[in-house]
């Protein structure tokens, strides 16, 4: 039988794409919660099967030989922890997808049931995640995707604080065991408005989001969610704007603390939007609409793993931070949210 080190250097050749996290900044990723920070949602899950392909080829066009390597099947880790306010937005959440690189009978990524999934907090208390509904952990997947989702309980994933580190503990009922270590984003503060709490927006107008340094953030995902804009803007084709409309943004660095809304959310999204809606979010958003506004401080592992269309915070290339018989990730984001509607004056103010 291969030994687990043997696995754990093909798992680490593995690659497959993030399940979209339900939300970060909502980052679910493959995104911050949506980041959407329920990542930044990150990408649809999906699965790469790690195999070898080497083709002969003769003078001219004719292939002569066709060789394909024995695939290898290993887990796939997709966990996040969203550690959030709590008032008036999504609760804070602790989530893990296990699925498996191989295909299934019907051609389906396969699932990962009756996993030990558990999370030790600053090496003292340990966080057992039950397996639960697949929607707990991904809001979408292929339709030949599948896999098996362990979540914590809110009060749970909230009991952790910004600066705890936590490790990842994972055996499959095959005797597979994977872990990942990860230091959750310091606590920041909101400067634009509280934290859950709300304010009023110059109808037409840009708003500077301000907040003060994340200790450990290797950046931060910013979502916008807005709403109405079908009514506002009634000449646009009602098509082709989402209702609500999700815009991703993204501060590059642990001291880039601001971000003007809306012109600077959406530069993930820009190649998709309307040309005319692109343009008039660069002014503002118009009077009977309103918007969420998510701020994610992300670690590391997130910023590594996390792809999804045009989101590639740090290349193509994933860099998994899950060890052992397998491969994958395990963030951390720490997430403050506010709203804001549009009205004749401002009441947002940053403090």
């Amino acid at each position: 039988m291969r030994g687990r080190r043997e696995v754990g250097r093909r798992a680490r050749r593995a690659q497959s794409g993030p399940g979209r996290p339900t939300d970060p900044a909502r980052a679910s990723g493959g995104g911050p919660a949506r980041t959407e920070v329920r990542a930044p949602r990150a990408g649809p899950a999906r699965r790469l099967l790690l195999a070898g392909l080497v083709l002969a080829v003769a003078s001219g066009c004719t292939l002569t030989e066709v060789t394909t390597a024995e695939s290898v099947d290993v887990v796939v880790v997709e966990g996040l922890l969203q550690r959030r306010d709590d008032v008036g937005f999504e609760p804070s959440a602790l989530t893990v997808f296990l699925h498996r690189t191989i295909q299934g009978d019907q051609g389906r990524s396969t699932p990962v049931p009756g996993a030990d999934v558990r999370v030790v907090v600053d090496g003292t208390r340990e966080i057992l995640l039950p397996q639960v509904g697949q929607g707990r952990c991904v809001a979408s997947t292929p339709i030949q995707g599948e896999g098996t989702c362990y979540a914590a309980a809110p009060s749970e994933a909230r009991s952790i604080a910004p600066g705890s580190q936590v490790r990842l503990e994972v055996r499959t009922p095959e005797g597979e065991e994977m872990n990942a270590l990860s230091i959750v984003p310091g606590d920041f503060e909101l400067r634009t408005a509280e934290a859950g709490g709300a304010c009023i927006v110059q109808a037409d107008t840009t708003l500077e989001v301000v907040w003060t340094p994340s200790v450990g953030a290797w950046a931060y995902v910013n979502e916008t969610s807005i709403r109405r804009l079908r009514q506002a803007w009634p000449d646009i084709d009602p098509n082709e704007i989402a209702e609500p409309l999700d815009l991703l943004g993204l501060s590059v660095s642990a001291a880039d603390t601001s971000i003007v809304f809306p012109a600077q959310f959406g530069i993930f999204d820009r190649g998709d939007l309307n040309q005319e809606l692109a343009l008039r979010l660069q002014q503002g958003i118009p009077v009977g609409t309103s918007a969420s506004i998510s701020i994610a401080a992300v670690d590391r592992n997130y910023i590594n793993w996390v792809r999804g269309g045009n989101f590639n915070p740090s290349g193509q290339v994933r860099v998994p931070s899950v060890r052992g018989d397998g491969t994958g990730w395990f963030g951390t984001g720490v997430v403050r949210s506010f709203g804001v509607d549009a009205g004749a004056t401002t009441s947002c103010r940053t403090f």
